[in-house]
């Protein structure tokens, strides 16, 4: 199990409920402590405001000894306009800089998006070791096609919601790539298990069908009322015979 702590990098604009992340059970991964940096230096460049360079998250967010990973988080843009980045062997940030209203346009939990990318980093720091920085390489599962798993790209942040709704959270190229490799065991099977409890709320899933199939959500509510009504009325009358008998 590798230990996470979190830094809170700056004021949030959106509400992140941080404790939650403290509290969530898993048996990969647990987050021990959680800070918070509110001085946030100049992005030293002149024509950019809000915005971080690996150097700038570098220079102001160290490592906690006691964890394998500390995890800065954070409204500014990063460097390429990354959603996340791998600062250095043990410290990444993660940015809500647009990706966080799209999330919240979508009705999918900010704090679920923190935890699939925490999920994302410890999965490569056990293929690895040794956690890649963005800058020296992009590790071999990442891929560039979309299509709802962990280790999508995401190069256009609106691609990020197909994790979140989307049928399966691995791919199987992806599950066929972290069966070749030496991992805990039972690693896979609780990675899987704990990605389904970050999908998409089912009340937003039952709203999204409704407003994308209003006829056929009318004609499944007649026919619920109906079936439901028949349901109550035939037991109303069971009732009335036992209690006469």
């Amino acid at each position: 199990m590798k230990n996470i702590s979190i830094v809170q990098l700056g004021f949030l604009i959106r509400q992140v409920n941080l404790r939650k992340l403290e509290r969530w059970m898993s048996k990969l991964f647990s987050i021990g402590t959680v800070n918070e940096i509110s001085y946030m230096p100049e992005s030293g460049c002149s024509d950019d405001w809000q915005y971080l360079t690996d150097e700038n998250v570098s220079a102001n967010v160290k490592h906690e000894s006691n964890s394998d990973i500390t995890i800065a988080i954070t409204e500014y843009r990063l460097e390429g306009n990354f959603y996340m980045r791998r600062v250095n062997n043990n410290v990444v940030t993660i940015s809500l800089f647009e990706v966080g209203d799209i999330l919240q346009y979508y009705h999918i939990p900010l704090e679920y998006f923190i935890l699939k990318n925490i999920y994302e980093i410890v999965t490569i720091l056990h293929i690895y070791d040794r956690l890649p920085t963005t800058r020296e390489e992009i590790p071999d599962i990442i891929h560039d096609e979309t299509r709802g798993c962990l280790f999508d790209m995401h190069g256009i942040k609106t691609d990020i919601i197909y994790f979140f709704t989307g049928r399966h959270s691995l791919c199987s190229q992806c599950e066929a790539y972290l069966v070749k490799k030496q991992l805990p065991k039972d690693f896979l099977k609780d990675l899987v298990c704990e990605l389904r409890k970050i999908r998409k709320p089912a009340f937003y899933k039952i709203y999204d069908f409704v407003k994308c199939h209003p006829i056929w959500s009318i004609i499944i509510v007649v026919i619920s009322q109906l079936v439901i009504g028949l349901l109550a009325g035939l037991l109303a009358n069971y009732l009335f015979f036992l209690l006469k008998g």
